[in-house]
């Protein structure tokens, strides 16, 4: 069934607006339709509006442009974004600001209805264009991965204003609520024994909000018995409702090889390899990557992270590469006291040292992530245009 929507045009040119107007004044999935040549009053409007679609042209400036698009994609993630200029660094911010499409200038036609029938026809409970499954990942244990997965997920959260969904799925045991010192009500198991298929506003108040950000969190479950109950099929089903509501999920998960862990890897977009720089660490990565291309995950899904990384370590990050057959993604430094002391007082890096060299590390680290993405997705609209 097509849902009925208020189409908000912000945009500068008055012939524009009108122009865009005519195109889609008849079609009968759309309410109404408003015009806005100020972009904040347009702003006030669409927070008021019930399942509003946003058109907002960034042809004049873009930076002066940016807090508004970030405050609109809090409201709603149906944004359509038109530009005169249609770089691919102009694709790059629009996506960065939230749009779900591109159109370039002068718009077509056909290409806007096509958007709108496709925004019309997905209910915003229902969308997960875009949304990524990263799951931070080791076959050996004390490499660092939990602290990874924390750190990252907490910058992307701030990097991207976006909603990111942490999820302890080291389901015997996780150490994510321990590591940020929460006590959540609800678990991983509970959410996928009575949650999951609850609408959107339940399924959320299983996930603890970590203070006062966008960063939402799941437990690993409470008690290790209730581990060996989930299964594979549901680890499908959680995936797919995290999709639906959350852009970003970052994955924790256990070092060890088997049905449960395979369901994760597999159905990850992303696969963030950890390992540390010494002999015994490279020869395990060197077989987990082994098994990755047994089961032939796509080239750019696995990418390598190195932890504790010291620039004058004896092994050098080209010899890792040259024995992993693999170019190296990302180096986090090793800073000792600064995780410790973070792990001790129960909060994030960032908290403890936002500007120590892991601190800066973990922000690079996040804008990286997010923008390899976004660069993904433009690659589609250039294959399109």
């Amino acid at each position: 069934m097509e849902n009925i929507s208020t189409v908000f045009v912000l945009d500068k040119n008055e012939q524009s607006r009108e122009v865009i107007k005519s195109f889609i004044e008849d079609l009968s999935f759309i309410k109404e339709i408003k015009l806005y040549e100020d972009y904040r009053e347009g702003y006030e409007a669409i927070k008021q509006a019930s399942n509003p679609i946003v058109i907002m042209d960034i042809s004049d400036n873009l930076a002066e442009l940016k807090e508004i698009a970030d405050n609109i994609k809090l409201v709603t993630s149906r944004i359509i974004i038109t530009s005169i200029d249609y770089s691919t660094n102009t694709i790059i911010q629009a996506l960065r600001s939230g749009a779900k499409e591109f159109l370039p200038k002068p718009v077509l036609k056909e290409d806007l209805i096509r958007v709108l029938t496709m925004f019309a026809s997905i209910s915003p409970e229902d969308e997960n264009t875009g949304s990524k499954i990263i799951t931070v990942y080791s076959n050996k244990g004390g490499i660092g991965k939990t602290t990874i997965a924390i750190n990252l997920a907490s910058e992307l959260a701030k990097v991207t204003k976006d909603k990111v969904a942490l999820i302890d799925l080291n389901l015997q045991l996780g150490d994510i609520s321990t590591f940020l010192n929460l006590n959540p009500p609800f678990d991983v198991n509970y959410v996928i024994q009575r949650l999951i298929d609850k609408d959107d506003n339940i399924f959320m108040k299983g996930f603890e909000k970590y203070k006062d950000t966008s960063l939402y969190i799941l437990s690993d479950p409470s008690y290790i018995e209730q581990s060996g109950s989930i299964t594979t099929r549901q680890i499908s089903a959680l995936f797919t409702k995290l999709k639906k509501v959350f852009p970003y999920i970052v994955i924790d998960m256990s070092s060890s090889i088997d049905p449960i862990s395979l369901k994760i890897l597999d159905e990850s977009d992303w696969i963030l390899f950890t390992t540390i720089v010494n002999i015994p660490a490279i020869r395990n990565a060197q077989r987990c990557l082994n098994l990755f291309r047994s089961r032939n995950y796509p080239a750019k899904k696995v990418k390598i992270v190195i932890n504790r990384y010291m620039e004058n370590d004896e092994i050098k990050i080209e010899d890792i590469e040259n024995t992993l057959s693999e170019s190296v993604y990302w180096k986090i430094p090793n800073n000792y006291f600064t995780i410790m002391e973070a792990i001790n007082k129960g909060v994030t890096i960032f908290e403890i040292n936002s500007e120590s060299n892991i601190g800066s590390n973990f922000r690079d680290f996040a804008s990286k992530v997010s923008d390899d993405i976004i660069e993904q997705t433009v690659v589609q609209y250039r294959v399109r245009m």
